[in-house]
């Protein structure tokens, strides 16, 4: 009796090493071979401050390699020269084996003249002419900081909506995308239409500084109280 006790003692120990060699082979095969694509349920999430400010979230794709990179200028499609400083690049696959790139950072606003209004939040959002890419910069002036993506469209499809909404998780309220934005709420540079724009305020603030870009933005008769401020002011 003893002796099968013993070789059913073995027999469990030699099951537990096997296993246990199993998974540490795999885990340094993993490291040593990256894998070939994403799962479904993988998930890319990166704080781009370290402050929970802006968060940038890739479903279904798979980080495969992070790395700090030195500071660059790249240029927008309507020409502006911008810069990321203390960045860090971030390679990822999807589902279908697609590598991307992500580049993100957070910043002085004394570095973007253009977006560093103390008063308000604004923001730049434009496609690249240096890179086949999307970026995103942001001052939160509570902050004293501009956050800045860029999001590699080389070999991933990327639209200023998925930028905005679905990695960033931004309000299309606040922000609206450059080819929604009217140019009676939102600023811009010199060169050509303006892919800079300031947070769109509330209705209540926006009908009695901007009449015009209330009716832009918003519709008009849904709001009983702002309505007759409107009229009494001419609009009709």
């Amino acid at each position: 009796m003893s002796k099968y006790k013993n070789i059913a003692i073995f027999l469990i120990g030699l099951l537990v090493m096997l296993i246990v060699v199993s998974f540490v082979v795999g885990s340094v095969i993993n490291m040593i071979v990256p894998p070939s694509q994403a799962s479904f349920n993988d998930e890319v999430v990166e704080d781009i401050g370290g402050d929970n400010v802006l968060v940038a979230t890739l479903v279904d794709c798979l980080k495969i390699k992070e790395e700090n990179i030195p500071d660059d200028d790249f240029k927008t499609s309507l020409g502006q020269y911008l810069s990321w400083k203390n960045a860090k690049s971030i390679t990822y696959l999807d589902t279908y084996g697609n590598q991307g790139n992500m580049i993100v950072w957070k910043d002085s606003p004394n570095n973007y003249p253009s977006i560093s209004d103390d008063s308000e939040i604004s923001y730049i959002s434009d496609s690249l002419d240096s890179m086949r890419g999307r970026c995103f910069l942001v001052h939160f002036p509570d902050k004293n900081a501009v956050y800045g993506i860029i999001i590699s469209t080389e070999n991933i499809t990327c639209t200023e909506y998925a930028l905005l909404y679905d990695i960033l998780g931004l309000n299309s309220t606040q922000f609206p995308p450059t080819y929604e934005a009217s140019s009676s709420y939102s600023s811009g540079y010199s060169g050509g239409s303006s892919h800079y724009h300031t947070v769109v305020p509330d209705r209540y603030t926006l009908s009695r500084s901007d009449p015009g870009a209330y009716y832009d933005h918003y519709e008009y008769g849904d709001n009983y109280d702002i309505d007759d401020y409107l009229e009494s002011q001419g609009y009709d």
